[in-house]
């Protein structure tokens, strides 16, 4: 038996069940966890406009980030080719860029990688399962149409959202989280580039992740 098997055996015994899954969905928990899950009471939530496009596209660029609405799915390579060429980035070399296998259905150029951060490329590309109006933050789950490492090593992460996607504050993710068959091994919500000032009040750009955040925002 391995450590891991072990320790799943215990989870069981102690919920005196015959034996835990490695995956689990919201279908699994006690029914105690199920109703506390669905009956909490929602706390005072600020006030945020109506119209979430507007108001997220505001908060975005309060964080630092760009963000330009285009007309369909089809127009993100050419957006991101005209992004990259406006920043000075050349993403020429193999491997420069890479994308995220959920969006590699589009027509991307041939030297444009696809799957997991190698650790050296410029710029990656990513779909997100949310965007909060309330933060301007972007949400993102990890599987393997959409690595984690995308989110945190390139310097340049440009994130692809739909606009039915947005929800107005922070607390409306978790409703949709929970509809989702099976949880994600990992949820970020990222706020804008990653920014530091713990060394002498002073501002870095870039200290653990990416240094530019550039959104394409995507009609339903």
């Amino acid at each position: 038996m391995s450590a891991r098997d072990a320790i799943l055996g215990r989870i069981a015994r102690a919920l005196d069940r015959d034996e835990i899954s490695a995956t689990l969905t919201l279908a699994d928990q006690p029914d105690e966890v199920a109703k506390r899950l669905s009956a909490r009471r929602r706390s005072t939530l600020p006030r945020v406009s109506d119209n979430l496009i507007d108001a997220l596209t505001m908060s975005m660029e309060s964080v630092l980030m760009s963000v330009v609405r285009l007309q369909s799915m089809d127009d993100c390579v050419k957006a991101v080719d005209w992004y990259l060429e406006s920043e000075g980035i050349d993403a020429s070399a193999a491997g420069a860029v890479t994308v995220a296998p959920a969006l590699s259905d589009l027509h991307w150029p041939e030297h444009f990688s696809h799957g997991p951060s190698s650790g050296v490329e410029k710029v990656s590309v990513t779909p997100c399962i949310a965007a909060v109006a309330e933060t301007g933050s972007v949400v993102t789950s990890s599987s393997s149409q959409t690595p984690a490492t995308l989110n945190f090593l390139p310097e340049v992460h440009i994130i692809v959202v739909r606009e039915s996607h947005v929800v107005k504050h922070v607390d409306d993710v978790f409703p949709m989280l929970r509809e989702l068959q099976t949880l994600p091994r990992a949820v970020n919500f990222i706020t804008g580039p990653s920014r530091t000032a713990d060394i002498e009040q002073t501002l870095e750009i870039g200290a653990h992740g990416p240094r530019r955040m550039h959104v394409l925002l995507i009609p339903g």
